[in-house]
């Protein structure tokens, strides 16, 4: 991490106390061969009739042959460099962008390069009033101040069920700081503040709205009409667009792809999407009856696509949600990431949250409690460390976008050596 944010807390009554602790947890949806040729110069074991005599070698006699090894036409592995920050500052608004077949205003944050010379306050993520936590890179900024190095490919994120649409904005923030048009939406009745409310849709609804969420986003970020977008638009290629999300969000990274129906609605598959990132996916064991998708919805995913996942994650489970999505999907490349000992909320900030109160005046317990409980899914002694999954989670996924869309190499395992804690499979 570049740094560490800043939490500001004013004393506010236990209700409000509750609700903050609420906002800040996310809670989860529902995983050379170099062969040796010798040559037996050993004398016979067949005793001679006589002994020849044994003269000493003279100086001038050229030195015995001795047996080698031939060398090695394998190039060596290059190390592992983790991918930082890039080269861009990262600005981030805040707008509002309505759904009107569905009546559904959405709160959005867009996270892009920003141009030269640019600066602002630094961008507060805002919980309840006078609750902020103060991003240690981004600024507040709005469309007038984006880079004018683009159009940019267009990062579509969504969070888990019962988050907010920045819980992973170390993740978001990277992105833009390497040349991303990055938005996120609160998927409205499956928040945190919802959870908190008793206002969460049922689950038919949930998952019909999450893929269409995301296709509401994109259609709007393309969409030269749109007064809340409209400083956007000029610097967004609509011909490079991915999605990415965690949990619950994972799923709807597949389903805007495959396309789903229920008794809610419909989502017809969006053919404008040209990668997917998904994180910790929830997709379930494949039953027709209680799987968000199956095997056979699966198998109309064929865009290029990196799903990443924590070996102990126990929300969703490597098997069956990673090895369905590995086993039955049709991507062209497909990558999959395992993260050893990560867990399902290694993939959120949940643990930075936690990081940081020690730092309050005056935390509130309730809170302190509540954030405890959840950050055990991630921050507990033996889990990979949140800033080694923030470091692993940003060089994958940028070095995949970037060969997707920049033409740059995939980090490739015959090439660099892949650290230990991770493990990586191509197919």
């Amino acid at each position: 991490m570049i740094g560490r944010p800043v939490w500001h807390s004013p004393p506010v009554p236990r209700l409000t106390s509750v609700l903050v602790c609420s906002l800040l947890v996310v809670a989860s949806c529902a995983s050379d061969d170099g062969s040796t040729t010798s040559t037996d110069t050993s004398p016979s074991t067949d005793a001679p009739t006589e002994s020849a005599p044994v003269s000493e070698p003279r100086a001038t006699d050229p030195p015995a042959p001795t047996a080698t090894n031939p060398p090695s036409t394998d190039p060596p592995l290059a190390d592992f460099a983790p991918i930082t920050e890039g080269e861009y500052a990262v600005g981030v608004q805040t707008i509002t962008i309505t759904d009107p077949t569905r009546d559904r205003p959405l709160t959005v944050d867009v996270w892009f390069p920003l141009a030269e010379g640019a600066s602002g306050e630094p961008q507060r993520y805002s919980f309840v009033t006078g609750d902020y936590y103060e991003s240690p890179r981004a600024v507040a900024a709005d469309s007038s101040m984006i880079s004018p190095d683009g159009p940019f490919p267009l990062v579509v994120y969504t969070h888990g069920s019962g988050g907010l649409r920045y819980i992973h904005s170390d993740y978001t923030e990277t992105l833009a700081s390497h040349g991303y048009l990055v938005v996120a939406a609160d998927h409205t009745g499956n928040t945190t503040v919802d959870q908190f409310l008793d206002t969460e849709d049922d689950g038919a609804t949930i998952a019909f709205n999450r893929p269409r969420d995301v296709q509401v986003l994109i259609d709007e970020m393309l969409n030269p009409e749109s007064q809340e977008t409209v400083g956007f638009v000029g610097s967004v290629d609509p011909d490079s667009i991915a999605v990415t999300g965690h949990s619950l969000g994972g799923y709807a990274t597949y389903a805007v792809v495959s396309g789903m129906k229920n008794e809610a609605g419909t989502v017809l598959p969006d053919e404008r999407i040209d990668a997917l990132i998904p994180l910790a996916p929830a997709l379930g064991d494949g039953n027709p009856e209680s799987s968000l998708l199956t095997d056979e919805q699966l198998g109309l995913v064929v865009v290029p696509t990196l799903v990443m996942v924590g070996t102990d994650d126990k929300t969703t489970p490597v098997d069956p949600n990673v090895t369905r999505a590995f086993e039955f999907t049709a991507s062209d490349p497909l990558y999959r990431v395992d993260l050893v000992a990560a867990e399902h909320q290694s993939f959120t900030d949940v643990c930075d949250y936690l990081d940081f109160f020690p730092m309050l005046e005056n935390p509130t317990e309730a809170v302190v409690d509540v954030v405890e409980e959840f950050a055990v899914a991630g921050c507990s002694e033996g889990d990979m460390p949140n800033d080694r999954v923030q470091e692993l989670t940003n060089t994958f996924a940028v070095s995949f976008l970037d060969s997707i869309f920049k033409g740059s190499e995939m980090i490739d395992p015959e090439i660099v050596a892949i650290p230990d804690d991770v493990t990586y499979i191509i197919k």
